[in-house]
């Protein structure tokens, strides 16, 4: 059986309310993580099913949106944004975690098809997402915890 985790899209105070009323807000905004894909939703501003074997890495940004060069840098930028193939979907400048594709991937941003590479996207549980999307790798067997 395929097991899935949710992590939700984190939002800040500011953000929270008019990215609500936009339908976008924490309600239906989050990222699922399964053993074969990633789906991805902001309401009806973003819809992203990507399979997992095309994601090749997944980073935080710790130092948020500053790490991001070009027009997505902007630290007040919230919502859903695409800049040269890169889709930016957050709620909030903190707890970015940016996922690069191996391929472009095509994505609806709003009533768009677009072509994506790179999505940065903001998580209530930014290392829990990281970690989902970086599995450590499996142990050879005998080579447990040295200490026990």
């Amino acid at each position: 059986m395929d097991s899935t985790t949710t992590f939700p899209i984190g939002f800040d105070r500011p953000s929270r309310i008019p990215m609500t009323v936009l339908g976008a807000g924490p309600n239906v905004s989050r990222v699922k993580v399964s053993s074969s894909t990633i789906d991805i939703r902001v309401g009806w501003a973003f819809q992203a099913t990507i399979p997992r074997e095309t994601v090749a890495s997944a980073r935080p940004l710790n130092r948020g949106l500053s790490e991001v060069p070009g027009p997505l840098g902007l630290s007040v930028l919230r919502g859903v944004n695409y800049w040269r193939g890169t889709a930016l979907v957050n709620g909030a400048g903190t707890g970015l975690v940016e996922i690069t594709l191996d391929r472009p991937k095509r994505v609806r941003l709003g009533p768009l098809q677009v072509r994506m590479r790179r999505l940065i996207v903001s998580a209530e549980d930014q290392s829990g997402l990281g970690a989902a999307l970086n599995p450590s790798p499996p142990r050879p067997p005998g080579s447990g915890d040295p200490s026990l």
